[in-house]
């Protein structure tokens, strides 16, 4: 049907469009969360690109690919993987990669290369009498007579690794407690339901995970129930079945319009869990930040307080009658990354501003560095460098150009 064509091909181009679009505003890529989310959009993307073209030389060959090769050996056992180990940086204070990680790399490592093994028939003529279609899937893809011990195992892992991602997520939030007043039932179902967290953020990131989750049971549903057809009935689910194949087209345009949708919150999911940001987040909802920073500031720079030897966060907080805890949270809201960053921005300013006003004519670069609050002379290159990407000297040369 060449309306069921272009109807199909139409949705896997936006879905591509919108996860392309997804992977190249990723931010923080410092989180390997996010690095293993990019990677499992990678994964996806490939898949849509392989089955789109696919799709294209089906009609080509007058031959039918089954849909399961939408998702080849390779990335049938890569996916699970990668949702479990990013599930797990995400609800977890260790973002980094352990030797744990490694081990399950290595089980993805084993089952590509059986997958990947060029599985024929045994004699010439068994290859004789194979169909067309099996024929050149055999040749092109080497998928053809995957043993049942292979593809049964390849099923167990999504099972595996989609219970071990819920028994994560249970382990990670809070349950309710039981009392000796509730009765059995009630008792059982605390084990698994989750204690509202004051922490929008943890809500955030809980539901997220869990939703995540959830489709990857529901693609390891699938996978089992083609892997059963398979084995026991030999039956072959192909594309050409329209209704489901369009179903399948829709989840994923759906999945990423969300995933697009949400993109600004995705990929900030790992520092919602962070310690310090749930306390930043409770903080905020105590006093108003914003209106607190720009007291703060004000005062800074009329007093010209950065320029005092004994200027750092305690003394500042003395002087203001403010905490110097609510200080540090409010200087973090405002994207810097500490107090010393925040003091060396205005001695940058004052640096900039001195020499706007031909300070350098008559001072030197010392002197300049004084004036401007830095003890060391060396620590004032570097930083005032940092900052503009320019000297003292260079950033005077090009005043003067431009005046």
């Amino acid at each position: 049907m060449i309306f069921f064509d272009i109807f199909l091909l139409l949705l896997w181009t936006i879905t591509l469009v919108i996860i392309v679009r997804l992977a190249t505003s990723a931010g923080k890529l410092h989180y390997n969360s996010n690095k293993l989310l990019l990677l499992l959009l990678s994964v996806f993307t490939f898949g849509l690109v392989r089955h789109t073209f696919m799709h294209q030389i089906q009609h080509f060959y007058n031959i039918s690919f089954p849909v399961g090769l939408i998702f080849n050996s390779s990335i049938v056992c890569l996916v699970p993987i990668l949702c479990y180990l990013y599930v797990k940086k995400i609800v977890t204070d260790d973002d980094s990669f352990n030797t744990t990680d490694i081990k399950h790399f290595i089980v993805f490592t084993a089952f590509y290369i059986l997958f990947e093994l060029p599985y024929k028939p045994n004699s010439f003529d068994s290859f004789v009498y194979l169909e067309p279609d099996n024929l050149y899937w055999s040749t092109y893809f080497k998928a053809n007579g995957l043993p049942i011990w292979l593809t049964t195992l390849r099923s167990l892992l999504n099972v595996f690794y989609t219970i071990s991602t819920y028994i994560l997520l249970h382990n990670s939030f809070k349950t309710k407690s039981s009392t000796k007043q509730d009765k059995i039932v009630r008792r059982w179902l605390n084990k698994f339901t989750h204690v509202k967290s004051p922490s929008k953020q943890i809500q955030l990131v809980r539901r997220w995970v869990y939703n995540l989750t959830h489709i990857k049971a529901l693609m390891t549903i699938t996978t089992g129930y083609f892997s059963a057809k398979l084995l026991f009935k030999n039956e072959v689910f192909y594309s050409d079945q329209h209704i489901f194949s369009s179903g399948i087209a829709l989840l994923f345009v759906t999945l990423a319009m969300f995933l697009n949708k949400n993109k600004t919150i995705l990929f900030n999911l790992p520092h919602f869990m962070n310690p310090d940001s749930v306390e930043r987040e409770k903080m905020n909802a105590e006093i108003d930040l914003k209106k607190l920073y720009n007291y703060v500031t004000t005062q800074v720079i009329e007093e010209e307080m950065y320029l005092k030897d004994q200027f750092n966060l305690n003394w500042l907080a003395t002087e203001l009658n403010v905490k110097a805890k609510h200080i540090s949270i409010a200087i973090a809201e405002n994207n810097f990354e500490n107090f010393s960053t925040y003091s060396n921005h205005f001695k940058i300013e004052k640096a900039k501003k001195l020499i706007k006003n031909n300070y350098l004519k008559n001072y030197s670069v010392e002197a300049l560095a004084s004036a401007s609050g830095f003890k060391a002379v060396n620590t004032f290159y570097r930083i005032f460098k940092n900052e503009t990407g320019l000297t003292p000297n260079m950033f005077s040369e090009n005043i003067k150009k431009s005046n």
